[in-house]
């Protein structure tokens, strides 16, 4: 397995960056909580990897540490989740919030994650558990990232805002903008509204 890449950061867009290493091109999915730790672009970066394969494709997926391709390997051993999903999660919440609800058997926080039920949040915490022992952990008491606090419908509007170019910190003002109006909004309302007020 290919355990890291290393070389300049060619693109970087909220689910997918670009890595130049000596002329090669790797495209490699990524998870908004990757995205968010990334340098500028034309930058160096180094990223652990995950090869996918299957029989007709082989995807790249791109992880900022350990600790968050460990989750994402130990996510693709439940039955029902694969690596579309397994990203899903991560981007849904920061590995250090993901982790402390599976230890504490929070189905709620999990179930909060678009695509995870009630049932797949039982099976995170069941499966999961004893995993976490295992995983390499390199979490810090850094400040839980500001999208966790803009719900599930906040998180999709700011990835749609982000992949339209706009910057983190500019895209969470219109987003609380928006809820602060305190309308149940569908996300395409919240995100022409959150054009709007950008």
């Amino acid at each position: 397995m290919l355990e890291y890449i290393r070389g300049r950061l060619v693109t970087k867009q909220p689910m997918l960056a670009v890595v130049d290493v000596n002329g090669l091109g790797y495209a490699l999915k990524i998870s908004l909580s990757t995205y968010q730790k990334l340098p500028e672009q034309d930058s160096e970066v180094e990223l652990k990897t995950y090869l996918h394969v299957r029989e007709d494709v082989f995807q790249f997926y791109g992880f900022f540490d350990d600790t968050e391709r460990d989750l994402f390997t130990g996510l693709l051993g439940i039955s029902g989740i694969g690596p579309k999903l397994a990203q899903t999660v991560l981007s849904g919440m920061s590995a250090e919030k993901l982790v402390k609800a599976i230890q504490t058997g929070d189905e709620a926080t999990l179930s909060s994650i678009s695509g995870i039920g009630k049932k797949t949040a039982q099976r995170l915490i069941v499966e999961l558990k004893d995993k976490l022992k295992s995983i390499r952990f390199e979490l810090g008491g850094e400040e839980e990232d500001s999208k966790q606090t803009l719900g599930v419908s906040g998180e999709e509007v700011m990835m749609a805002l982000l992949s339209l170019g706009y910057g983190r910190a500019q895209a969470e003002r219109a987003i609380r903008k928006v809820q602060q109006n305190g309308h149940s909004l569908t996300v395409e309302e919240m995100i022409k509204q959150a054009l709007q007020a950008i």
